[in-house]
C-alpha cells in the first residue's frame, strides 16, 4: 500500500495601512494504491482546489509569515477533512456496493434463508375476511 499527498499554495497579499488582505488558492493532489488479496488492485487519485480570502492585522513585515502560515494550516485541515468525510466516505460506499468480500455461494445461501423466513412469517399472519 502506498500513497502521497502533495499540495501547492499560491498567495496574493495586498498591504493597506495596518491591514493585510490575503487571497489563498490551494490545490491538493492525492493518490493511494493498494493491492491486497481480499480487495484486489485499487488506484484512487485526484486533486482538489479551493480558494479563500482573509484580512489580518499587520504590525510589522514579519507578521505576513505568521498570517500566511495560519491560512495554509487552516486550509489544509479543511481540505483533509473534506477529503476524508466526503470523498473517502463516498468511495468506501461505492467499493462496498461493487465488491463483495464473501463468496457468491454464501450470498445466495443468505438470500434463500431470508426468503424462507419471510415465507414462514407470511404463513403465520392471520387471514383477514371481508365483512
Amino acid at each position: 500500500m502506498k500513497g502521497a499527498w502533495d499540495s501547492v499554495h499560491v498567495f496574493e497579499a495586498v498591504e493597506r495601512a495596518r491591514d493585510g488582505q490575503y487571497k489563498l488558492t490551494s490545490t491538493v493532489m492525492l493518490y493511494m494504491i493498494t493491492n491486497k488479496a481480499e480487495l484486489g488492485y485499487m488506484n484512487l487519485s485526484g486533486s482538489m482546489t479551493r480558494q479563500t480570502d482573509q484580512k489580518f492585522a499587520v504590525d510589522d513585515p514579519s507578521a505576513h509569515i505568521a498570517n500566511v502560515g495560519r491560512m495554509v494550516e487552516d486550509m489544509e485541515l479543511k481540505m483533509r477533512n473534506l477529503l476524508q468525510e466526503v470523498y473517502f466516505g463516498k468511495t468506501k460506499d461505492i467499493v462496498n456496493d461493487l465488491r463483495s468480500i464473501g463468496s457468491i455461494k454464501e450470498s445466495k445461501k443468505q438470500a434463500d434463508i431470508q426468503r424462507e423466513l419471510l415465507g414462514k412469517l407470511m404463513e403465520r399472519q392471520p387471514k383477514q375476511t371481508g365483512a
